[in-house]
């Protein structure tokens, strides 16, 4: 998957109002389904579901790894890990 994005894997961020989160990884997030005719086209062509950039983070306080969104991250960097 090929994208230029301002993060970075490796930096922490914060993510929305969840605290301190580190990029691990781009990847790619399933736009949602709207509606029974969309699933079936998408369960029988998996790779015609829309999607767009998103990352892997690790939430800090918690230890969770999520998918989130690319425009939830705040763009101020808090730190870079070494």
């Amino acid at each position: 998957m090929k994208h230029k994005s301002k993060f970075k894997a490796g930096r922490v961020y914060n993510w929305l109002d969840q605290g301190p989160v580190l990029l691990l990884a781009p990847c790619e997030i399933p736009d949602p389904i709207e509606n029974g005719e969309q699933f079936k086209l998408y369960r029988k062509c998996p790779e015609a579901w829309p999607t767009e950039i998103g990352w892997t983070i690790s939430m800090l306080q918690t230890g969770e790894v999520l998918d989130v969104h690319e425009e939830t991250l705040n763009l101020g960097a808090i730190n870079e890990l070494p």
